[in-house]
């Protein structure tokens, strides 16, 4: 690792758990340390550790950036949990403040979209509900729809699991009904019990996983974890559905891989008996990768597609993607036997744009390959 990737992980230990790694900060580059920190969308947990006589102007930017954005994220749900309460529409907030309520300071969690997800049989009530209250309706892929409003955007559910991979909707049905009431920095809101929550935290981060994961989607984890995984939970409840689910070995090994690189206390013991090697790979691919990929930039859309069609197949791929985006299908279901047609030229014009060398490919297909094994080493698939 670089030196700035070491010291970006000695920040992370220090915001969450205090502690105080040895730090050469003569030898860091501090503009390497903050490209790192936005890759592994980090920032804001990073920023707010530098000491004063070593941060820069970038660094100072976006603290102000960071708790000015978090301010309008949560003004935005406000207002959103405004509306939905008036309409009588119980939903609970996903991923988000959800997970910022376990770090240290959660007002450090960089934000994306808000995720909402209500009951199934009010989704096309919730959709109309938002439009009517100035939402700006975008894409409808029949998992979810995407509204805007103030330049927040909100992705709003119907169910969470993908149903062909897994299924944890009972789970999340469960939680929607007895949701609890959480509350960050003064702003409330509804959010799923800690089963179900831990269950989107790993999920989400077990499919992004197969394309690209970072250190945020990490942290998010390993701090509800630290909040509420301990042993006693663990043996008692959580564990049985981690191997209902054939779970256990992703839980298992990224839990060791945070006390292993992030400073989770050992006090946690459910995890131990992982294997270190998985731990250490799965630790140089979030470092490798980014959130989302973008250390690899234009890469990670090959390395996500072959990883995908190593997995289900070419036109079991092409099909199934293709059912999701293509708009003319949502509304005209009889184009369901082109859609792996339309889905092959979209991924077509993609790769073209991409514009990868045959070097920049090779790079990529080794990744996917590493990428690959590793998934089956954890036993996703």
């Amino acid at each position: 690792m670089s030196i700035e990737e070491t010291t970006l992980l000695s920040l992370i230990k220090k915001s969450q758990f205090g502690v105080e790694d040895t730090i050469n900060w003569a030898d860091v580059d501090m503009n390497a340390l903050y490209n790192e920190a936005f890759d592994q969308s980090v920032l804001g947990i990073v920023a707010n550790e530098i000491p004063d006589e070593y941060i820069t102007k970038k660094f100072v930017d976006a603290k102000y950036r960071q708790k000015s954005s978090y301010i309008l994220y949560c003004h935005a749900q406000d207002e959103l949990k405004h509306v939905l309460d008036s309409a009588d529409i119980p939903f609970v907030i996903l991923k988000g403040n959800a997970s910022a309520i376990s770090y240290a300071d959660p007002t450090c969690r960089m934000m994306g979209d808000i995720d909402i997800l209500v009951p199934q049989e009010l989704y096309e009530k919730t959709k109309d509900i938002l439009s009517s209250a100035g939402y700006e309706k975008g894409y409808d892929n029949g998992r979810h729809c995407g509204f805007k409003k103030d330049k927040t955007s909100i992705e709003l559910h119907h169910h969470f699991s993908h149903f062909e991979e897994y299924d944890f909707e009972n789970y999340i049905i469960e939680g929607l009904n007895s949701r609890e009431v959480a509350i960050v920095d003064g702003h409330e809101f509804p959010m799923l019990p800690k089963l179900a929550n831990g269950l989107v935290l790993l999920d989400h981060f077990r499919r992004h996983l197969q394309s690209s994961v970072g250190l945020r989607q990490t942290v998010d984890w390993m701090m509800y974890v630290y909040r509420n995984l301990d042993d006693d939970y663990w043996n008692k409840e959580f564990k049985d559905v981690m191997e209902n689910k054939g779970l256990v070995t992703l839980a298992v090994t990224l839990t060791r891989m945070c006390q292993l690189f992030l400073g989770l206390p050992d006090t946690i013991t459910w995890c131990i008996d992982a294997d270190d090697r998985n731990a250490e790979w799965l630790f140089e691919l979030i470092i490798s990768a980014g959130n989302f990929g973008r250390k690899n930039k234009k890469g990670y859309l090959v390395e996500r597609v072959s990883v995908g069609i190593k997995r289900e197949g070419l036109f079991h791929l092409l099909q199934s993607v293709g059912e999701k985006t293509w708009s003319a299908y949502q509304k005209h279901h009889w184009l369901k036997p082109f859609c792996w047609l339309y889905q092959a030229f979209r991924f077509a014009k993609k790769f073209i744009k991409a514009g990868r060398t045959p070097s920049q490919f090779k790079d990529d297909m080794y990744r996917c390959d590493e990428r690959y094994e590793l998934l089956k080493a954890l036993k996703i698939f």
